[in-house]
């Protein structure tokens, strides 16, 4: 830079600090070299726009109203008036609660059509709403996703099942001592949980949908703490019947478990990676529970890594890999209190989401929100806005949510 220019700078800085001559610096920056502010700022990211068009048949009026709620609920769009522009339109017919839906683009063209025949008006629309939010963004729905949890409302602790918005809840599990640690398979047609039924705790799982219910392996000692993987042929889960509690991988079609961790002292909380070959856990031996990695084999013979992962705190339990696997969610404590975590995988810094008594955060299937309990309510924390809200409270203590993954 020559001293004229310098010195033209400097004259105008100190003479002249308004709005108009600062735009001036910045053009005169960039003419000398030393760049400014860019001339064009990236566009925000808009929502898509959808227009609801009309629904003929006998429950079509009905379907339109709700299918425009579900959109709106969804937080995934703006929803269109019916002269407003829109990047795409859903319609179709409705006859005895049965829905016939088409998703078009702005200039009318079909993108997709589909039927959706079960039983009640509500369950098709939450269907065609997840399939819509899919097609568009990429990225699962959460109309159809379900979350489980422990209430101690009966008196013991028994799992119950909501949906994403903390209606329907029903309990799901009648055991005479306890059922706790809920893990709800990818598709929700089955949930894995820890039982009490034989004195010590034993993993069973429960198909939701044709009621039967067994164990997960044939081998002695206790077993708790389960987690599907991503496709829902494996379990992940603490088993003792080796001596030390260790993290085990079950085969849910041989009924077969291998070790992969090697660890000393009391494991617990394991979670998959969404690629299905890491999984995370907590460990505690003796100074406080921390957070480890381990590779899962997928080959006889194949090694495995595991290595301490560092969040900076002291005290982690309760981890969940996010749907994206680039984000790990804990429990810590911070100023003697149960704190929701969030820290990027491998590294980056920790954003703490909710204190003051949050805890077993689990993520949505789309990765904006996590769910957590606080003084016995659940709440679904939205990671973009930071809003939240409690979606079930009123039954007793509640622990553990688990949302479908």
């Amino acid at each position: 830079m020559n001293a004229r220019a310098l010195l033209l700078i400097l004259t105008l800085v100190v003479c002249h600090g308004t709005r108009a001559e600062a735009g001036v610096i910045d053009r005169m920056r960039g003419w000398i070299g030393l760049g400014g502010k860019s001339k064009t700022e990236e566009p925000k990211k808009t929502m898509p726009r959808i227009r609801v068009g009309a629904f003929s048949g006998g429950t079509g009026a009905s379907a339109q109203q709700a299918l425009r709620q579900e959109l709106l609920d969804s937080r995934e769009f703006f929803v269109a008036g019916e002269d407003e522009k829109a990047d795409f339109q859903v319609e179709g017919t409705s006859v005895g609660g049965r829905v016939n839906g088409k998703l078009r683009d702005a200039k009318g063209k079909e993108i997709f059509q589909r039927s959706y025949a079960a039983p009640g008006l509500d369950e098709n629309l939450k269907a065609l709403t997840d399939d819509v939010i899919y097609t568009i963004t990429g990225k699962p729905g959460l109309a159809t996703s379900r979350i489980v949890f422990v209430s101690d409302v009966t008196g013991k602790r028994q799992i119950y099942i909501c949906d994403a918005e903390g209606g329907e809840v029903h309990q799901v599990t009648h055991d005479k001592h306890a059922a706790v640690a809920p893990s709800l398979a990818p598709d929700s047609s089955m949930i894995a949980f820890t039982s009490y039924r034989s004195g010590f705790p034993i993993i069973r799982l429960l198909d939701l949908n044709l009621g039967w219910e067994r164990g997960v392996t044939d081998t002695p000692g206790s077993s708790f703490g389960s987690a599907f993987s991503p496709d829902g042929t494996h379990l992940a889960a603490v088993m003792s019947f080796i001596g030390n509690p260790e993290i085990f991988v079950s085969d849910l079609n041989t009924n077969t478990a291998a070790c992969v961790s090697d660890s000393v002292g009391a494991p617990s909380s394991p979670s998959w990676h969404p690629d299905g070959r890491q999984l995370v856990y907590s460990n505690d031996d003796g100074g406080g529970p921390k957070l480890y990695i381990v590779e899962v084999p997928h080959k006889e013979g194949e090694g495995s890594r595991l290595f301490r992962w560092r969040t900076g705190y002291h005290f982690c339990t309760d981890p969940e890999w996010s749907p994206d696997g680039r984000n790990i969610a804990f429990t810590t404590r911070t100023s003697g209190e149960w704190t929701v975590a969030i820290k990027p995988y491998p590294n980056g810094s920790v954003r703490v989401v909710q204190a003051a008594g949050a805890q077993h955060p689990s993520w949505s299937p789309n990765g904006h929100f996590i769910t957590y309990v606080q003084h016995g309510e659940i709440f679904v924390h939205d990671l973009r806005s930071g809003n939240r809200r409690s979606i079930v409270r009123g039954y007793g203590h509640i622990t553990e949510p688990r949302w479908m993954r």
